[in-house]
């Protein structure tokens, strides 16, 4: 289990402060330099104090937008804001993204750069998104084969629209979508990302944390025919049993995408997340992270909602107080109308016998004079 070292870079240069007033004989420029970031055994860096957060993966890590005119904020660069705001820290985000990437470039083209070399070799913690693709070339390549034309596919979406239309044109083509798929030979993509975690795994430190997320349907959206899009599911289900598989071989953690219902958040081209799809994102991988800083946001974030509902709860006693206070005041007003009604009501009786009264007396006077 590796050891992460967030902190070492601050307690280092608590103890070297404590140095230098030990020995006054130590020179200033000497300290500094012991406070810089030196490489330790078994492949530890000792930081500086600066989070290093290395972002790897494809569109979706990137934050891909369907409209040119709106912005995605892509996960990597929410989890920076909240260890930032949340936990306190400096953080430095590599974000190695590209649309469009697959496992075998992600190794053979992004993997070889010198920059991200060096930023992996003192990564304190490491996020990685890909795979999606690789199912997607699949799609256009099967696609492709099985309508036998040369229609050169830009998005699995318009060979997914391609084969539904044939399909509904010649019904027998869906058997042989449904074999093309179910024989895709997985090796490849096991082979491809398993190199791929040895190298990411080789270049970052002991003590870092990696957390990499499994792929979601990105076709969910579509309406598929129910073989089809079992089938669909089916791969999708397999892909993600060879990375979860390799999760303890490479340190990694995993986070499930599959049956998250990111499906449900996302943009116009029924495939990237849309904003709310790329906060999911960032909230699970927040909830996995077991480091130090994500305690401290997850604790954080238990504040701001044991805060929350302090305030909900003071609003509804403050409504309660207030509704008591006046159903009080209107009970006090129908006590002063029954009051009211009840005086006026003994007002009336005694009118109306004085009244009678008066009547019997001039009768009785009328009678009277007749005598």
């Amino acid at each position: 289990m590796r050891q992460h070292k967030w902190r070492t870079g601050r307690i280092l240069g608590i103890v070297m402060a404590a140095a230098m007033l030990d020995s006054i004989a130590t020179p200033i420029c000497a300290v500094a330099e012991e406070s810089e970031a030196v490489e330790m055994q078994d492949g530890e860096i000792q930081d500086d104090g600066i989070l290093e957060y290395v972002a790897l993966g494809d569109s979706i890590s990137n934050g891909y937008s369907a409209d040119p005119e709106s912005e995605i904020i892509s996960y990597p660069q929410l989890i920076a804001h909240d260890l930032e705001e949340m936990a306190g820290e400096d953080v430095e985000l590599s974000k190695d993204t590209k649309n469009g990437l697959t496992t075998t470039k992600l190794n053979s083209v992004i993997l070889k750069r010198k920059q991200v070399q060096e930023s992996l070799q003192k990564a304190d913690f490491v996020t990685v998104t890909i795979g999606a693709n690789d199912l997607m070339n699949q799609f256009k390549k099967v696609s492709k084969e099985i309508l036998n034309n040369n229609t050169k596919f830009s998005t699995a979406n318009q060979a997914l629209a391609a084969l539904q239309d044939g399909i509904k044109a010649n019904p027998l083509l869906l058997v042989k979508v449904v074999s093309a798929i179910s024989n895709w030979d997985y090796t490849s993509f096991e082979d491809d990302w398993k190199l791929t975690m040895e190298n990411i795994d080789s270049m970052r430190p002991a003590n870092s944390e990696m957390i990499v997320t499994t792929i979601y349907n990105p076709v969910e959206s579509m309406e598929l025919p129910g073989t089809l899009n079992s089938i669909v599911e089916g791969l999708i289900s397999k892909m993600n049993d060879i990375i979860v598989s390799y999760a303890d071989d490479y340190d990694y953690k995993v986070v499930e995408l599959l049956d998250s219902g990111i499906g449900e958040k996302v943009q116009s081209d029924g495939l990237h997340p849309n904003q709310e799809g790329q906060q999911l994102i960032c909230d699970l991988m927040e909830e996995t992270a077991t480091s130090e800083p994500f305690e401290e946001i997850r604790e954080y974030r238990e504040e701001q909602e044991r805060e929350k509902q302090e305030a909900l709860e003071a609003a509804k006693r403050q409504k309660e107080q207030e509704e008591a206070e006046k159903k009080a005041l209107e009970e006090k007003k129908e006590r002063r109308k029954t009051v009211v009604s009840c005086v006026s009501l003994a007002v009336a009786v005694g009118l109306m016998a004085l009244l009678r009264k008066k009547t019997e007396n001039e009768e009785r006077n009328k009678q009277s004079g007749k005598k």
